[in-house]
């Protein structure tokens, strides 16, 4: 049975004050991509593990991460969380989303892009080798062409998840290398070429 409309403003308006903090962002990206603790996350990110603590905690009263390990420590208790969802918002979500929050929520994710290509650029990791892939495609689509462009990324969005559950289980039995990535996908209008 599908959310009420109530629901779904609820839940977009929690993810919207989830990334409203830039801490509690990086947090929430980190558990989209993995289960983790505070203390893991804490050494990532270069923060206090008491302060990662909060705003994990933060995250699970706005139902975007769940408590999913207590594990004994040395003498302490870890917490372990992890996303409750990929998608930060469905299409129904977006097609309720006042115009304003919406065109925050996008800025937010093409600054997360943004940063992880600086951050790669920085490091001297993208073009250290041929394992990468960076296009920019100018094409033209009618209406039909373009809901079929959708359909095709969010295809190869869903298999990209694939290879990641496949490759954490390879990764369970064996000591393969793993690679922190970005997958950016995107296919979006763009203002006609101004005649000069």
């Amino acid at each position: 049975m599908g959310s009420s409309k109530t629901e779904r403003g609820k839940a977009t308006q929690n993810r919207l004050i989830a990334v409203s903090d830039p801490l509690r962002a990086k947090i929430l990206r980190i558990l989209v991509e993995r289960t983790a603790s505070p203390a893991e996350m804490g050494r990532q990110l270069g923060q206090p593990t008491p302060n990662v603590s909060y705003h994990a905690k933060r995250l699970v009263e706005l139902d975007c991460a769940e408590l999913v390990e207590e594990r004994k420590v040395q003498g302490s208790i870890q917490h372990f969380y992890r996303a409750t969802e990929r998608a930060l918002v469905s299409t129904e979500e977006w097609e309720e989303m006042d115009p304003l929050e919406g065109q925050g929520f996008l800025a937010e994710i093409m600054q997360l892009a943004l940063d992880d290509f600086l951050a790669s650029q920085r490091e001297e990791l993208i073009g250290e080798d041929a394992n990468f892939h960076l296009t920019r495609d100018p094409i033209c689509l009618d209406e039909e062409g373009l809901l079929e462009g959708l359909k095709i990324l969010e295809r190869a969005r869903e298999a990209l998840f694939e290879v990641q559950r496949e490759s954490v289980e390879r990764n369970e039995e064996g000591n393969n290398p793993s690679y922190r990535l970005t997958s950016l996908i995107g296919l979006f209008k763009v203002p006609s070429p101004k005649s000069s």
